[in-house]
């Protein structure tokens, strides 16, 4: 036990699912959780045998916490993941890293001067999918990369939007169905494609009331010649619907990411036995295996804040152009 990481968890939202995964993941201890609502932090704490509290500052001030997860809303985690840096712990934010990417940077000029870690908890990074299409990308499996689609159409009530009064703002969501839900697959086509060159975005709001938009498209050059597009929205009428499409000059995948969706690997005549070459490009399979290997053994974060920095500015210039008639933002 002397040895393992000690992480706190701030913001039960999400958080407490967070929490149940430091709680069960091997060389990490979970420490303390943390939440404005006391009654929610305590209840958690019973839970998971461990110390609660509702202010951040017990946690800044606790020597058996190394690490601190922000489950905070997005406009948030820049302010909580600095004090946590200045503190001399390691932050790790949930997506996006936060909602400009002037926020973006102060936390990694932050992390730089404490010399501590900051990482981004892009979840999707993780799964075998993206770990397999990520090395089949950067180890010339698919060949010459050509093109990226991302897509998400999921449902989000008006009540949800009215919760917390936070969703679908600006100032604290950072948009809406671009931001918030669509960032996952905007995280994965950049990850996969690289440094972008020119974004080109539209948008709209059609069934709710919020200061943001429920529809979001854009299509992205890259520096390398390939192309993406991204289309993300919270009106589709039923469940959930998600999936990404990669294809190179020899190869691709074209995979629905609900659980159980289809995935279909593909390849050139006579280039099927690619197959077998496909494997994950990291061993770490959630944020929390992934920081303690970080910490223990120094590690490559999966998603370290330049990374989560990049997905931020791509989302800024989508809405960019987009308040612009679709003028094209270069990068």
């Amino acid at each position: 036990m002397s040895d393992d990481i000690g992480f706190a968890v701030v913001g039960l939202g999400m958080g407490r699912g967070r929490a149940q995964m430091v709680h069960d993941t091997t060389g990490a201890r979970l420490v303390k959780v943390v939440d404005l609502r006391a009654e929610l932090a305590k209840e958690v704490a019973e839970e998971l045998h461990c110390a609660w509290g509702d202010n951040l500052d017990e946690v800044l001030d606790d020597g058996d916490v190394d690490v601190v997860l922000v489950m905070t809303p997005s406009g948030l985690h820049g302010q909580v993941a600095i004090k946590v840096l200045e503190a001399g712990k390691h932050a790790v934010t949930t997506k996006p890293m936060e909602v400009t990417v002037e926020k973006c940077d102060a936390m990694v000029e932050a992390a730089s001067k404490a010399g501590k870690l900051l990482a981004v908890d892009f979840q999707e990074r993780y799964t075998d999918l993206s770990q397999k299409t990520k090395h089949a990308v950067d180890t010339g499996l698919f060949g010459k990369p050509i093109l990226c689609e991302s897509r998400l159409k999921w449902f989000r009530t008006q009540e949800y939007y009215d919760a917390g009064g936070w969703r679908g703002t600006w100032a604290m969501d950072g948009g809406g169905a671009l931001a918030n839900q669509t960032i996952h697959v905007i995280d994965l086509l950049v990850w996969f494609l690289g440094e972008p060159k020119q974004v080109i975005g539209r948008m709209g709001t059609h069934t709710h009331t919020i200061e943001t938009e429920d529809l979001g498209m854009a299509i992205i050059e890259f520096h390398s010649g390939a192309m993406g597009s991204v289309v993300g929205t919270t009106t589709y009428p039923q469940g959930i619907y998600w999936g990404v499409e990669v294809h190179g000059s020899e190869g691709g995948v074209s995979a629905d990411l609900n659980e159980g969706g289809e995935v279909v690997w593909s390849f050139l005549d006579g280039m099927e036995n690619r197959r077998e070459a496909l494997q994950r490009a990291v061993p770490v399979r959630n944020i929390v295996e992934d920081v303690v290997s970080a910490v223990r053994d120094g590690t490559p974060l999966v998603c370290d804040g330049e990374q989560g920095r990049r997905s931020v500015a791509v989302l800024n210039a989508i809405y960019d152009s987009a308040r612009a008639n679709g003028r094209p933002v270069e990068f």
